[in-house]
């Protein structure tokens, strides 16, 4: 009797796909998420410069393309620090770990989105202060929310805390740094539109 004819075989055949349906609708979710992210972020760049329509426009592809770019630079740094780390974790789970924190952070966005719209466009001194506070309680709430997906992989805690140490600063560091690409994103110049350069001055 062949293998594949096997109680055995049929196990393992069975155990395979099902594993590749998992692994199909993580990468579906991972891409959903992703899309959702910059959406969020687009509409939110879109409330940020109401004021001013070709400001507005102009940010519903200038946020998107600022949180996207940060991903790409971070990502590398941080698959260095899982291999120094010594982690036996999938590329694709610590890519779904970041996916679902900027999910989670965009989502705030999205939240104060019609807020910052009603103040973007009728209180030029106000609505600099609300998008830089909504976007430092985003940064937060991501920070919690990788915090959360990091710990519910199989691995030492103390790997995953450096591990998340190190994504949160360097996603942190390349959003400051990348915004500048983007600036103008308000109606008004702040401290952040300059990159780590304005923060330290």
């Amino acid at each position: 009797m062949g293998l594949e004819h096997s109680p055995v075989g049929f196990e393992q055949s069975k155990d395979n796909a099902l594993l590749r349906v998992e692994s199909s609708r993580q990468r579906h979710e991972l891409i959903v998420k992703s899309l959702s992210a910059l959406g969020f972020g687009a509409l939110w760049g879109l409330a940020a410069g109401s004021a001013v329509p070709a400001l507005a426009i102009a940010n519903v592809y200038k946020v998107p393309m600022v949180i996207a770019l940060s991903v790409v630079v971070t990502l590398p740094g941080v698959l260095v620090a899982r291999h120094l780390l010594e982690l036996e974790v999938s590329v694709q789970a610590i890519c779904g770990a970041i996916v679902s924190s900027l999910h989670r952070s965009t989502l705030v966005l999205l939240g104060f989105a019609p807020l910052l719209g009603v103040y973007a466009y009728t209180s030029q001194w106000v609505a600099p202060l609300l998008a830089q506070g909504s976007a430092l309680v985003a940064l937060l709430c991501g920070a919690l929310a990788l915090r959360s997906q990091l710990a519910k992989l199989a691995a030492p805690r103390r790997q995953l805390l450096v591990l998340g140490f190190v994504t949160v600063v360097a996603l942190g560091l390349s959003l400051l740094q990348l915004i500048t690409l983007a600036t103008p994103v308000l109606t008004l110049p702040t401290a952040f539109g300059h990159g780590i350069d304005g923060v330290l001055r």
